[in-house]
């Protein structure tokens, strides 16, 4: 049986956990078993449900990958020594794979995988550039393979030129074409949604990656067009750079107060997306998300910035970009203009195999690369 070590920050509500359980989900459980190593969080609202999946769940508390790296690979290293021996680590930590690789080669891993979760790897100043640059050359030199949710962040992480292959956000079809009458009559009462009204949505990560402000510039307006849209937002609140009051002051600043919902986390979310009508997911940068791919399995339309790879479009005529630099008013009123409309599920579901998001065709891959192929 080959032993695998997923190696994350935290384990919440985010899209890189989203990929770790969706592949969990179809792993052949004859073959791997799994370990999950999560360091800067001590606990996960998912630890049943990885434990149900067969796999085990350690949490580090302490997150010294940033400030003190060396500390970090000591306790990843004889982490691996105690638990392994792995046959194979998975880094899903961005450049922070660098230090998870050195942990492994330390630890004598023979499968050692980088893995780029996002198109945003740099930062603006020389110091943070020439220490991005160093862990790059690091996993360059220690990765037996490199991986990326999209060809965009592949690119931007281990540079234009280099090789490495794209494992895609894929999804479980049944889940996200399923609907659920009860449970989205459900939801309409829990956050008082009234008879009629439009939904338009942003409820991701309460970070500023997530760009939440600009996307209450935009339901300014559309409230302006429609006064009785309501407005979702906010997903999970990090340890980090969370901004949850900044939107909510800016919405009662606007007065949207009465058309604006905090839903917190929903662990069932494709059931809200299939309550809503639009999604407005205005990210300042991203690499390959899993929203607005789960929302074309829903058949919910979405605008999206034009940051964001066009690898998220799979031809269903439910995507729409817009760029960050167009006002608010020209998203509203491209909001405002499309009308929900019900796809077919046989067209779903080809459209999500022709672009290789049906997790069923990822997780074969996957599988083969674990086995070292």
């Amino acid at each position: 049986m080959t032993k695998v070590l997923e190696v994350i920050y935290g384990f919440g509500y985010g899209g890189i956990r989203a990929f770790i359980m969706n592949y969990l989900n179809f792993l052949d459980k004859d073959k791997f078993k799994v370990d999950i190593y999560v360091f800067g969080y001590e606990s996960s609202p998912f630890t049943d449900k990885v434990k149900e999946l067969g796999a085990n769940i350690f949490f580090e508390p302490e997150n010294n990958a940033a400030k003190k790296p060396w500390l970090f690979v000591k306790q990843l290293e004889k982490f691996m020594k105690e638990h392994g021996p792995y046959d194979v680590v998975h880094a899903n930590t961005n450049l922070i794979s660098a230090w998870v690789l050195l942990a492994a080669k330390k630890a004598n891993v023979p499968v050692r995988l980088a893995h780029s979760h996002s198109a945003s790897h740099f930062g603006e100043s020389w110091k943070q550039n020439l220490y991005s640059y160093l862990r790059r050359f690091m996993i360059d030199r220690l990765a037996t393979k490199k991986l990326a949710c999209g060809q965009l962040a592949g690119e931007t992480m281990y540079g234009k030129n280099a090789k490495f292959e794209v494992i895609a956000n894929g999804i479980s079809l049944d889940r996200f074409m399923y609907r659920n009458e009860k449970r989205i009559e459900e939801l309409k009462h829990k956050f008082n949604i009234p008879n009629g009204a439009k939904i338009y949505a942003n409820v991701t990560r309460m970070d500023p990656q997530k760009n939440h402000l600009f996307a209450i510039e935009v339901f300014r307006e559309i409230h302006k067009i429609d006064p009785k849209a309501i407005f979702l937002y906010g997903g999970v609140t990090p340890k980090i750079s969370p901004t949850v009051e900044v939107v909510k002051a800016k919405i009662a600043e606007y007065g949207l107060t009465d058309y604006c919902r905090y839903t917190g986390p929903v662990m069932d979310v494709e059931q809200l997306y299939h309550m809503t009508d639009l999604w407005i997911y205005c990210s300042a940068y991203e690499g390959l998300p899993f929203g607005p791919i789960e929302l074309q399995a829903a058949s919910i339309p979405v605008i999206a910035s034009d940051v964001i790879t066009d690898e998220i479009d799979l031809g269903l005529g439910l995507v729409h970009f817009l760029s960050l630099n167009d006002n608010p008013k020209k998203w509203a009123e491209l909001a405002a203009c499309i009308q929900k409309k019900q796809i077919p599920s046989d067209i779903i579901i080809k459209a999500f195999q022709t672009h290789n998001f049906d997790i069923r065709q990822g997780v074969k891959k996957l599988e083969a690369i674990y086995e070292g192929n």
